[in-house]
């Protein structure tokens, strides 16, 4: 049961986010208003947040406390960690 529930905490996740960046799209095509676009991103980046989050949570700490390493290892960075 746990597992289920795990699993629709990220489609949600992943829904929300898809959809909040959808309608950024949507709303920069769509209107020339400055205030929509800016609350359109506001609901995006913190649908994003929530995402982020629930992966951590969900996904586990070793790999949110890994961040650093992992965002070098997709730019092809050397950095210290």
């Amino acid at each position: 049961m746990t597992k289920l529930i795990r699993k629709a905490a990220l489609v949600v996740a992943f829904l929300a986010f898809g959809g909040a960046w959808t309608g950024v799209v949507i709303t920069y095509f769509s209107t020339d208003s400055i205030v929509a676009f800016t609350i359109a991103v506001t609901i995006a980046a913190l649908a994003t947040e929530v995402l982020v989050w629930a992966l951590a949570i969900i996904g586990g700490w070793t790999l949110f406390a890994n961040r650093q390493r992992l965002w070098n290892r997709i730019t092809g960075q050397q950095g210290e960690v």
